[in-house]
C-alpha cells in the first residue's frame, strides 16, 4: 500500500511539475504569436539575389548587371520597347522592356537630370535614377516616352535618348535619394527596378 501511495504521490509530482513548466511557457495569450522560450527562434528565410544581375541589397548606390543571352540567343543589338510601371503609397515597380529575349549589359544609379549628351532634361522629381542599357543603337533615334507617376515614391519616368551605344532612361523620385533595387529578367528580356 505505502509503495503505491508512493506512485500515486511521484506521479502528482511529475504531473504538476510538466503542467507548470508548460504553463511558464507561453509568452502571450495567442500560442502561435511567439513560439515557447524553450523552442528555438526559426532562423530568418536566406536573403536571395535576384535572377539575371546584382541587386546589391536595397540602398542607394549603383546596381549593375552583364549581358545574358535569353532562350532565343539573341543576335545584333537589342533595344528599349517600352516601359511598364504599378506603384503603391511605398514602392514604385518600373520594367523596362527590351526586343529580345536576353539583356544586354545595363547599369542604374543616382545621377543629374540630363540626357545622354549631358544637356538638362525637364522631368518632375527632387532626385534622379539614370538607367542606361548597352543596346548598341547610335546617338538619338530613340522616341520618348513620358509617364506621370502617383502615388509613390517615383514622380515620372522618361526615355530620354541614345548615345555611345546606350539607351537612357529616367526616374524622377519625390523626397531625394530612397534606397531601390535593380535586377534583370530574361525571356523576355527586362530590367526592373524597384524604389521605395
Amino acid at each position: 500500500m505505502r509503495a503505491r501511495r508512493a506512485a500515486v504521490l511521484a506521479s502528482t509530482v511529475l504531473l504538476l511539475a510538466a503542467c507548470t513548466q508548460q504553463v511558464s511557457g507561453v509568452a502571450s495569450p495567442d500560442p502561435a504569436a511567439a513560439p515557447p522560450p524553450s523552442s528555438p527562434a526559426a532562423p530568418p528565410p536566406p536573403t536571395e539575389e535576384p535572377p539575371g544581375g546584382t541587386s546589391g541589397g536595397e540602398g542607394t548606390e549603383d546596381k549593375a548587371g552583364p549581358a545574358q543571352p535569353g532562350s532565343s540567343g539573341d543576335s545584333g543589338s537589342m533595344r528599349v520597347t517600352g516601359i511598364r510601371y504599378t506603384s503603391d503609397d511605398s514602392v514604385t515597380r518600373l520594367v523596362v522592356t527590351l526586343s529580345g529575349d536576353g539583356v544586354p549589359e545595363w547599369s542604374v544609379g543616382y545621377s543629374e537630370a540630363t540626357g545622354p549628351d549631358g544637356s538638362p532634361v525637364d522631368i518632375a522629381g527632387d532626385a534622379f535614377l539614370r538607367v542606361r542599357v548597352r543596346t548598341g543603337g547610335g546617338d538619338g533615334g530613340q522616341s520618348r516616352s513620358r509617364f506621370a507617376i502617383s502615388p509613390g515614391p517615383v514622380a515620372e519616368a522618361l526615355t530620354t535618348g541614345a548615345a555611345d551605344g546606350y539607351e537612357e532612361l529616367l526616374i524622377g523620385v519625390r523626397g531625394g535619394e530612397v534606397p531601390f533595387a535593380a535586377f534583370a529578367e530574361t525571356d523576355p528580356g527586362q530590367i526592373v527596378v524597384e524604389v521605395g
